[in-house]
């Protein structure tokens, strides 16, 4: 019997999401002989196959049970064929009855007609939907006939079978061996955490977060049917997404009936046993479900399971799982004593096989919590050494309390986690817990490990005084006990605390006792290294952290370690030495790592770190980034109620607001956190403030506050043996005697930093801005230059430090650098300072200035000065504009120097004036020549590097030389030689891009070059070769039409024969290219 209903293909959902990924893949149909859609119960077969059929002619048949029956199948797909091709003709109809007349025929006839029949009369794609196919495999018949119908069919056919089970079709393996089978299962039907964002926004009208779509993701496995149902459990009420989820799989829930309905029902017994018994194991291999069930037949029915894809995910070498939730349905189905049994006897399959975790899980899960208990006691240490912290917590927090409370290490290993985790409040009460049942037990080992915990606390907030207690205490109950390792362990943390008083001889002594009890095996790095930071031995230990950073790029530590981070330790060092872009770099890793942590301890220091690399700017941005970490820091530390982390920050915001001029709030913040600092016993840092706050005056020409912070600042350096400390505090008591001009405390201050420098390697502080330093390094020039005057040993290390900075033939200097930029617009600063317009006062300067600056590697004539820059003037009149000019000009660029003192920029030789070859001069002309030149050289043998430097040279062309000064003749040559320049190696760049393909950016240099020079053809050859490489031919072409307008509006001539025979190549190219894909 037909019925026409089973034509009809089903209306989609109104609350049916498009998805376009799904839909492009099954639109790859059209490319194959048969197509197979096989995937559980709910998985979406049917509308994702629905929403096809919108897009592309499609006949649909629904099976039924009885649609095995060959006749009614073929009755079906005559009648569904027949609607859509009019026409159409009677044989295959006839065919079907004269079978049905004969029914010892075969029925092959039935299958010919029909293929013939659309061979004569089908001549455009159309797709063959046969939903629920699986239902043929009741029949061979129909299945053989089908087969030789699909076999027959025009290559416009394409059949489509859906299915819950693989459909046993003969011809399947030859289609899948010649690549004429398509085969989309379960996994491509699966929601994507994207698309169930979007079903949830565009359908449902909820925004997820984040997590709780990582949480839908993680626990519906992408499964279709459960994504409505879960959103109808929100509907009803205020139901978190975990509690709805959690309900969709329980005994009262729509899915549990679904399923058990759907699925459960049609299974053989044997198969429903297996399922409930086994669903109490994570991990599925027949092995292990043989040995559960005590039978040999697992590995066949976990075969029967995947090929009917009931639910089952195939994981590596022979191992499974079940859906998430339909393994929660089928736990809810076992009884709760067998499901204990089950479970204890997991857990003895577990133990046999080694796999600790595993047992730990089912013992669990039976309940059986004293045994549970004793193997987390030995589990629990090393978990915590690999940072396995959310996993041992959650194992603690199954145990009930009163179990958890016999066993002091677990209560200590709660407190670890919350350590780890800088909830130090919450870790204090579980050692103080931990401590108490070990005192009532009497047992030492636990007790020395409560004690240990606890001052672990305080150390990782820099606590020292309250932590000593603790650790003198565990050391004394350690006393006889065999375990070395433990008593090392003690010794470096007592170190590690006397480190933190600014006590390093006796940290570096216990230290020695415990590499003495390790017997010199391994040892954590980060102990010496802070004993080495604050000491003053950075190059040291930046080798040890970098090399510490490789290892653990390597074999990646998991667990929290406070302020020891090795990248925060880096950074800090970093930040020492003036290495602002890697300390910002490590910072930030460190900041990260913190917050993938959970760690609010680590992301405070991380924020702290961050402020310091700004401080290196030493630019309002700079100060002003600064400070907004700095009160990140601070503000998490109040939510870790750690008043101690705060000092670190109010060190950095003492330089941030000092430095700016803010002198007060400087000396609030450096007062808070010495009063913080000195209650913890750490001068170190007391020392650090001194000195921050001691420069700040010292920049304001406070000089009497400068002095006293800064006195006491080298006492605390001196007494904590810290030589950066000391060395940095000279530098500025030094710059603060020279600035008074005393004489004798000079003498001796700069002779005591000179050998600082030599004896420790701290060269760099002259070279670049230091976290301690003064904001412009230049400042220290004129103490070399009067060192060198001193001659002897400060006068060699002053002129080796003069040849390292290239000014070995300085004579004088103000103390800071001249910075000019003439590429685009006039801007000058003396150091970080930038002259203003109306210090300038007269043109005249500012033309002298200029002219200066133009011809830089020669002296000009007075009378040639006058004659190029006011020629209209009277000989005695320019002579006199003249030296009013040179005066003011000499004022805006030395506004301190005196006036019988010579110029440290302009030199004079009788009448004749230009600029001092060793004069500390930043000119940005003179910069991009030379990195034009470096450019060159590199290219033959290292063009990566060449291209690099190329980019660095045209990103400082902001615009051509002087262009306020366009019609100005004596520097019209500099102008147009200097543009030449920038033309040239922007097509250079353009070259070097487009052979590495690179042609968005070669692009983007050729408009720069047209830009400055619309004529440059090179330009235009090479943006009609980068969009011809993007596809994109319109543009190719206008750029060649805009070469042929620009030619001939300014020069009158017509584009060269190289740029006609590029633009007809890309055409050409393309034509052939588009030509290829058409007949293809």
């Amino acid at each position: 019997m037909f019925l026409r209903t089973k034509l009809i293909p089903p209306r989609p959902s109104r609350h049916t999401l498009g998805r376009p990924r799904l839909l492009a893949r099954l639109r790859e149909a059209e490319s194959y002989r048969v197509t197979t859609v096989q995937a559980g119960t709910g998985y979406g077969k049917t509308t994702a196959v629905s929403a096809l059929a919108q897009t592309i002619p499609t006949v649909w048949y629904q099976l039924n049970s009885e649609d095995a029956d060959p006749h009614l199948l073929f009755l079906h797909l005559i009648h569904g064929l027949a609607e859509h091709l009019p026409d159409w003709g009677s044989g295959p109809l006839a065919q079907l009855e004269q079978w049905a007349q004969h029914e010892d025929e075969q029925g092959t006839a039935v299958a010919d007609a029909l293929a013939h029949e659309l061979a004569t009369h089908l001549s455009h794609p159309l797709a063959l939907v046969l939903d629920d196919a699986q239902r043929l495999n009741a029949s061979t018949t129909s299945l053989r006939l089908l087969d030789r119908f699909i076999n027959r069919a025009p290559h416009w056919l394409h059949p489509i079978l859906v299915s819950r089970q693989r459909v046993d079709l003969p011809s399947m393996v030859t289609w899948r061996v010649r690549g004429h089978l398509l085969e989309i299962g379960q996994e491509e039907l699966a929601f994507t955490a994207a698309e169930i964002a979007q079903l949830f926004a565009e359908q449902y009208h909820i925004t997820l977060t984040e997590a709780q779509v990582t949480l839908l993701t993680e626990r519906t496995e992408g499964w279709p049917i459960a994504l409505p149902l879960i959103w109808q459990r929100l509907q009803r009420g205020d139901v978190p997404l975990a509690q709805a989820i959690s309900q969709l799989a329980g005994t009262a829930g729509d899915l549990f009936t679904f399923l058990a309905q759907e699925v459960l029902a049609q299974q053989p017994d044997e198969v429903r046993d297996f399922l409930r018994l086994t669903a109490v194991l994570r991990d599925l291999t027949a092995d292990c479900c043989d040995d559960l069930r005590g039978t040999g037949d697992s590995d066949l029915i976990l075969q029967y399971l995947h090929e009917n894809s009931l639910f089952i995910v195939p994981l590596a070498d022979g191992h499974s799982r079940y859906h998430h939730l339909f393994r929660d349905l089928l736990r809810n189905q076992l009884p709760p004593a067998n499901a204990e049994a089950a479970h204890l006897r997991a857990a003895e399959i577990s133990q046999r096989r080694g796999d600790t975790e595993e047992r730990l899980y089912h013992l669990l899960q039976a309940r059986a919590f004293g045994e549970a208990a004793d193997l987390l006691a030995q589990l629990g240490r090393e978990m915590i050494r690999v940072g396995r912290l959310a996993t041992l917590g959650g194992w603690l927090g199954s145990l009930p309390p009163d179990v958890l409370a016999e066993q002091p290490i677990l209560l200590t290993y709660m407190g670890d986690i919350a350590r780890l985790h800088s909830r130090f409040e919450e870790a204090l009460g579980w050692y103080q817990q931990a401590e108490g049942r070990s005192k009532a037990q009497g047992d030492k080992l636990a007790l020395g490990q409560a004690l240990r915990g606890q001052a672990r606390v305080y150390l990782d907030t820099v606590n020292p005084s309250q932590a000593e207690k603790l650790l003198q205490e565990a050391l004394r109950l350690a006393d006889g006990v065999e375990d070395r390792e433990s008593r090392a362990r003690l010794l470096h943390l007592l170190a590690e605390n006397l480190l933190n008083q600014g006590k390093l001889k006796e940290a570096e002594a216990y230290q020695a006792q415990a590499r003495q009890l390790r017997q010199e095996g391994p040892s954590e790095v980060e102990l010496p290294v802070r004993l080495l930071l604050r000491t003053g031995r950075l190059a040291e230990a930046q080798a040890l952290l970098e090399a510490q950073m490789a290892q653990e790029a390597a074999e990646p530590i998991l667990r929290p370690r406070a302020h020891r981070e090795t990248s925060l330790l880096l950074s800090l060092i970093l930040a020492f030495q003036g290495e602002k872009e890697a300390a910002l770099g490590y910072a930030q890793e460190g900041t990260a790592r913190g917050e993938a942590l959970e760690s609010g301890f680590i992301t405070a220091v991380g924020w702290m770190r961050q402020g310091h690399a700004h401080l290196l700017a030493k630019n309002e941005a700079g100060y002003a980034q600064a400070q907004t970490c700095f009160e990140k820091a601070i503000a998490l530390s109040e939510k870790l109620m750690v008043p101690r982390l705060k000092v670190e920050a109010y060190w950095g915001l003492t330089q941030s607001y000092g430095f700016r001029g803010e002198l007060a709030r400087a000396e609030q913040t450096a007062e808070a956190g010495i009063g913080i600092a000195s209650q913890a016993g750490d001068e170190w840092i007391v020392g650090g403030l001194h000195l921050a706050l001691g420069a700040s005056f010292a920049l304001a020409r406070q000089d009497e506050a400068a002095v006293a912070w800064l006195g006491r600042a080298s006492t605390i350096f001196n007494d904590c043996g810290d030589s950066y400390g000391e060395t940095v505090t000279r530098l500025w008591q030094a710059l603060l005697w020279q600035w008074r001009g005393d004489g004798a405390r000079l003498e001796r201050d700069v002779a005591d930093l000179l050998g600082r420098v030599q004896t420790h390697g701290y060269e760099f502080v002259f070279r670049r801005p230091v976290l301690l330093g003064p904001p412009d390094p230049h400042a220290l020039l004129p103490l070399l230059l009067w060192a060198r005057g001193k001659g002897g040993a400060q006068g060699q290390m002053s002129q080796r430090l003069l040849t390292q900075l290239g000014l070995a033939h300085l004579e004088t200097h103000p103390g800071y650098q001249l910075r000019v930029q003439t590429l685009g617009g006039l801007r000058l600063w003396r150091g970080t300072a930038e002259v203003a317009q109306g210090e300038w006062k007269r043109q005249k300067a500012r033309q002298l200035f200029l002219l200066l600056i133009t011809h830089r590697h020669t002296l000009l004539e007075r009378e040639q000065i006058v004659e190029q820059l006011w020629p209209e003037l009277p000989p005695e009149q320019g002579e006199r504009d003249f030296k009013i000019a040179y005066t003011t000009l000499a004022k805006v660029l030395e506004p301190e120097r005196d006036r019988q003192a010579p110029s440290a920029f302009i030199g004079r030789d009788g009448t004749r004036y230009g600029w001092r070859t060793e004069a500390d001069v930043w000119l940005d002309a003179a910069e991009f020549e030379g990195l034009v030149g470096r450019g060159d050289k590199l290219l033959a043998a290292q063009p990566e590097q060449a291209l690099t430097v190329y980019q660095q040279a045209i990103a400082l062309y902001g615009g051509d030389f002087l262009q306020e000064y366009r019609y100005e003749e004596w520097c019209s040559e500099e102008r147009e030689r200097l543009l030449t320049l920038f033309l040239r190696t922007a097509e250079r760049v353009g070259h070097l891009l487009a052979e590495r393909g690179r042609w968005e950016e070669v692009v983007a240099v050729g408009e720069q070059i047209v830009a400055r020079d619309d004529c440059w053809e090179e330009a235009y050859r090479l943006l009609m070769r980068a969009h011809g490489a993007l596809g994109n031919r319109p543009q190719a072409v206008r750029v060649f039409q805009r070469c042929v307008e620009r030619l001939q509006a300014e020069l009158g001539v017509g584009p060269a024969g190289e740029t006609v025979r590029v633009y007809e190549g890309e055409m050409g190219d393309r034509d052939r290219g588009e030509r290829s894909r058409l007949d293809r």
